[in-house]
């Protein structure tokens, strides 16, 4: 189970900087915004994170993320949901709660159908007929069409 930290958190989990003053949260911070759960981080990619895509670990260091994903392969951090994450600047990723997903180009999904993450920051589907090995990290709550973006419950990490 995640351990939040009690520590009075500064800003809203839609806050993007550059920098980080005294009061700014750390990366790695967790927290909770009603029933949602948040990993504070670093876009440390060579490409913004817009809300809808999910980032995985740059390994550059702790948690330096990046919007380049390999579909199959690399597993999600969290989901931008609130504000676009320029490169190198901090803010929040959502890991657990109701959300809006971007869809590859090529993939749709079914109401109830399982995602996986895809190629740079889209969700994919799960299924037997795809093969994916990587972890789930969604439940689509409604359909949604190749390329398109729709509500899902995330559960990462």
């Amino acid at each position: 189970m995640a351990v939040y930290d009690s520590v009075v958190r500064h800003g809203t989990i839609s806050m993007v900087t550059a920098s980080l003053g005294i009061n700014d949260p750390q990366v790695g911070q967790r927290c909770r915004e009603g029933d949602e759960e948040y990993v504070f981080v670093y876009n440390a990619g060579n490409s913004q994170i817009s809300p809808a895509y999910f980032a995985t670990v740059s390994a550059v260091s702790g948690y330096s993320v990046t919007v380049s994903m390999t579909a199959a392969i690399d597993f999600a951090v969290g989901l931008c949901k609130h504000a676009t994450l320029t490169t190198g600047t901090y803010g929040w990723l959502m890991t657990k709660g109701f959300a809006e997903v971007k869809m590859g180009a090529n993939a749709s999904i079914a109401a109830g159908g399982i995602l996986v993450p895809g190629a740079d920051g889209v969700a994919d589907n799960k299924s037997l007929s795809t093969g994916f090995p990587v972890p789930a990290i969604g439940k689509a709550m409604a359909a949604i069409a190749s390329g398109a973006s729709g509500t899902a419950f995330i559960s990462i990490f």
